[in-house]
C-alpha cells in the first residue's frame, strides 16, 4: 500500500508541475503585454517594472492553483485508465477513492494556504500592484494613453483612440467632454498628444477633424485642419497616496466593511479558497471516464470549466445584490460538486 500511494503521489506530482508551469506562462502573458505597453507610454523604471511584473505573478495564483490541480487530476488518472492502471489496481483490490486519498491531503494543504493568501496576503499584493501603476502614472500621465480602449481616468471626459505610434502619434482620435450645461464631441484623423507638467495638462493637438458642442437648446458643428485640446488632469496624477479599493481589502477590513461589495468580495475569496478540493474530486472524476493522454486537451477542458465557473460565479453576484444574501456566490462550487457526482457515478 505504501508503495502504491508513493506512486501515485509521484505520478501526480509530475502532472502537476507540469500544468503549473504552462498555467503560469499563460497568466504571465497578461503582465508581459502590460510591461510592454508600460515601456512604450514611456514609463520604463526597471524595478517598479519588476516588483510589478512579481506581484502580477502572485496574484495570478489564485486562478492557477485550483486550475493546476483540476488539469493535473484529469491528465494523471486519464493516463491510468488510457494504461489499464487502474483496472490492475481494482483487481488487486484497491479502490479509487484509496488512490485518491494521498492527493485529497495535497489539495488541502492548498486549499488552507489559499484561504491564508486570498485573505491576508493577495489583497496587500493587490494595492501594492496598484500603487506601482499609480507612481508611474504620476511620473507620466501619458501611460494612460492606450489604443483600442476606452479611457476614462479622466473625470467627465472619454477618449478612444485606435492607433497610438512612438512619440505618441496618435490616428483616428474621438474625444467626449461632459459639462454641466453641455458636452463637446470631437473626432479626428490623426495628431499627438504631450503633456505640460507645470500646468498638469494633457495637451492633444489634432488634425482634420470635427468638433461638434451639443447643448440644450443648440448643437453647433465645425470643421477644422488643426486644433488644440487642452484637459486638465485632476490632482489625482500629483497624489503621491491612494487609498485600497475593496478588492484590496484584508479578512478584518472587509468584516468591518458591511456593504454588499464588501461581503461579494469575502465570499468569493471563500469560493477560490475552497476550490483546490473541490476541482481535484471533479478533476478525478473526468479522467477516470476518459482515455486520452494528450495534456493540452485537459489544458483546453480545464479552461472550459473555468470559463462555466466564472459565469456562474457573476450570476451569484446579481443574486447577492438582488436578494442580499451571499449564498448565490457559491454557485459555482455547487455545480462542480453535481458535475463530480455524475462522473464518481
Amino acid at each position: 500500500m505504501k508503495f502504491k500511494t508513493k506512486y501515485i503521489f509521484k505520478g501526480f506530482l509530475i502532472n502537476f508541475f507540469f500544468s503549473f508551469f504552462i498555467l503560469l506562462f499563460i497568466f504571465m502573458l497578461k503582465s508581459f503585454f502590460q510591461i510592454f505597453d508600460l515601456i512604450i507610454k514611456g514609463s520604463f523604471s526597471f524595478l517598479p517594472l519588476l516588483k510589478f511584473f512579481v506581484f502580477t505573478i502572485l496574484t495570478s495564483l489564485e486562478y492557477v492553483i485550483p486550475l493546476t490541480i483540476l488539469v493535473s487530476s484529469m491528465s494523471f488518472f486519464s493516463t491510468l485508465h488510457s494504461d489499464r492502471e487502474l483496472q490492475v489496481f481494482a483487481f488487486s483490490g484497491v479502490s479509487n477513492h484509496i488512490l485518491i486519498k494521498p492527493l485529497i491531503i495535497f489539495s488541502i494543504i492548498f486549499t488552507l494556504f489559499l484561504f491564508y493568501f486570498n485573505l491576508f496576503i493577495l489583497p496587500c499584493v493587490r494595492f501594492v500592484n496598484k500603487n506601482i501603476i499609480h507612481q508611474l502614472k504620476i511620473r507620466n500621465p501619458l501611460s494612460i494613453i492606450i489604443e483600442k480602449e476606452i479611457i476614462k481616468d479622466i473625470p467627465n471626459i472619454t477618449i478612444y483612440i485606435e492607433k497610438v505610434f512612438r512619440n505618441f502619434n496618435l490616428k483616428n482620435i474621438s474625444i467626449t467632454k461632459r459639462g454641466e450645461d453641455s458636452t463637446v464631441f470631437l473626432k479626428s484623423e490623426k495628431g499627438y498628444v504631450f503633456y505640460k507638467p507645470d500646468e498638469n495638462k494633457l495637451i492633444f493637438i489634432l488634425e482634420n477633424g470635427n468638433l461638434l458642442n451639443y447643448t440644450e437648446n443648440s448643437i453647433n458643428s465645425v470643421d477644422f485642419e488643426k486644433y488644440e485640446f487642452n484637459i486638465q488632469l485632476t490632482e489625482e496624477f500629483k497624489k503621491t497616496e491612494i487609498e485600497p479599493d475593496i478588492f484590496e481589502l484584508n479578512f478584518f477590513d472587509l468584516k468591518k466593511n458591511r456593504s454588499i461589495e464588501a461581503i461579494i468580495e469575502l465570499h468569493e475569496r471563500y469560493v477560490y479558497s475552497l476550490t483546490p478540493l473541490v476541482l481535484l474530486f471533479l478533476g478525478c472524476g473526468i479522467g477516470m471516464n476518459l482515455k486520452q493522454k494528450n495534456k493540452i486537451l485537459y489544458l483546453g477542458i480545464g479552461g472550459f470549466i473555468s470559463i462555466i465557473f466564472f459565469e456562474l460565479l457573476m450570476a451569484g453576484e446579481i443574486m447577492v445584490r438582488k436578494f442580499s444574501v451571499p449564498y448565490p456566490i457559491y454557485l459555482p462550487v455547487l455545480f462542480c460538486v453535481l458535475l463530480t457526482k455524475k462522473f464518481w457515478k
